[in-house]
């Protein structure tokens, strides 16, 4: 692919979606500079103008850009006047579809979150964003235990589990696979409501 000069454009999104193809690929330590670039079709300099934080800023910026989609989902679900159990349903699928539909950047979350953690910059703003997406679930089964729909659970340990469940199909799904990811996000969001279900 010939290469394009910075002021050729190419889209933050388009230059996010190949860093994390390279990032899942590579790992962030296996990832360069001169990968993502070739990825998106520009040179190294020029992705410098995109990113003047370099492969750091677009590994944390894959992240967030991923957190932050998922996270608009779920607030939308939440603010429904719905009862508690069909919120969380739609919650458990919507997340789960996210995963299917972008896995690379969901198994950075799994493999690479040490990773993450570790940059500079990352505690503050990454885990911050992070908080307010378990927050969500948690508000959920809350809501849910006290109106008397889900029976009382350790709250917090019941939503890691969750989220654990569903991140992690990043590392097992296959789009070729016997089951799509609309499937796979009905069975999981069925395991979960029938383990939580007052009586």
């Amino acid at each position: 692919m010939a290469r394009r000069p910075a002021s050729q454009t190419v889209s933050r999104r388009a230059i996010l979606e190949a860093a994390a193809r390279v990032f899942h690929e590579r790992g962030y330590h296996g990832a360069t500079m001169q990968d993502i670039s070739g990825a998106v079709g520009l040179t190294a300099g020029s992705l410098y103008h995109h990113f003047s934080g370099g492969k750091e800023a677009i590994f944390l910026a894959v992240l967030e850009a991923g957190l932050a989609q998922v996270t608009a989902d779920l607030k939308a679900i939440v603010a429904l006047p719905l009862p508690p159990d069909e919120k969380l349903r739609r919650a458990i699928c919507a997340h789960v579809l996210s995963v299917t539909e972008h896995v690379a950047v969901a198994a950075l979350m799994v493999f690479e979150m040490r990773t993450a953690l570790s940059l500079p910059e990352a505690p503050a703003r990454y885990l911050t964003a992070r908080d307010a997406f378990e927050g969500l679930y948690r508000q959920m089964i809350a809501e849910g235990i006290a109106a008397g729909v889900f029976r009382p659970v350790d709250v917090g340990v019941f939503t890691r589990t969750l989220l654990g469940a569903a991140n992690w199909v990043s590392v097992w799904y296959r789009p070729e696979g016997r089951l799509t990811g609309v499937d796979i996000a009905g069975q999981i969001a069925d395991i979960f409501l029938n383990a939580l279900r007052a009586g």
